[in-house]
């Protein structure tokens, strides 16, 4: 998964994943440069947090950042999540009252501050990228072992929590830019440097951990 803006959940694959259910859940497979494929789903990532700190005074910079992440993830877990596909939560005027708007017509309240709020939209992220994964698995009848976090969102301890815990699955977390690294991978196995993918990950994993996060 890259993280950030938006979340892009897929995996690697010698032939894509086509037909009407997968039309219907909104795949696409991308072409790798070895000729696999990398079929994905698209989903909202970050930007629900990013959007929803225009309605507060005050946006957390630095250190302040870690301070709302380690307040959030000692705060109540919420009863209900939101759903992250739904259409009116991708560029609404107000994103808080977009928010707030769809915890009213399943009954909830929204939350009374922005710890309340952050706590909210990264569990609701994590349950979302479950849901990319179990659908792939319907699709595929494969059963993945781990999910990979890649971009801005890997340093999002929270969020990478909350992955873990509602896919099930193992996370693993690499505070690195994906599309910069694998352009960087695609150069040097055209220039014959290296032999092939396995070859510069081998080569990466000698030199950067990984962070993991098991399900709770």
């Amino acid at each position: 998964m890259s993280s950030g803006t938006w979340s892009l959940v897929g995996f690697e694959s010698k032939v894509p994943v086509i037909g009407r259910e997968a039309l219907e859940a909104h795949v696409s497979n991308e072409r790798m440069g070895d000729g696999r494929y990398r079929p994905l789903r698209s989903c909202l990532g970050l930007w629900l947090l990013e959007q929803t700190l225009d309605s507060f005074k005050a946006r957390p910079k630095g250190a302040s950042w870690a301070s709302l992440l380690s307040a959030a993830a000692s705060a109540a877990q919420v009863s209900l999540h939101l759903d992250v596909a739904d259409p009116s939560l991708f560029n609404p005027p107000d994103m808080r009252a977009a928010i707030d708007a769809q915890l009213r017509r399943s009954g909830a309240k929204p939350p009374r501050d922005l710890v309340g709020y952050v706590r909210l939209i990264v569990e609701s992220l994590g349950r979302g990228h479950a849901d990319s994964a179990r659908t792939f698995e319907r699709l595929t009848g494969r059963k993945f072992k781990r999910m990979l976090i890649v971009g801005g969102g890997s340093k999002n301890s929270l969020l990478c929590q909350a992955t873990s815990d509602a896919s099930g699955l193992p996370v693993v977390s690499h505070a690195l830019e994906g599309t910069a690294v694998g352009n960087l991978a695609s150069q040097l196995i055209a220039l014959g440097e290296i032999s092939g993918i396995s070859e510069f990950r081998a080569i990466l994993s000698r030199q950067k951990r990984g962070v993991h996060y098991g399900p709770r």
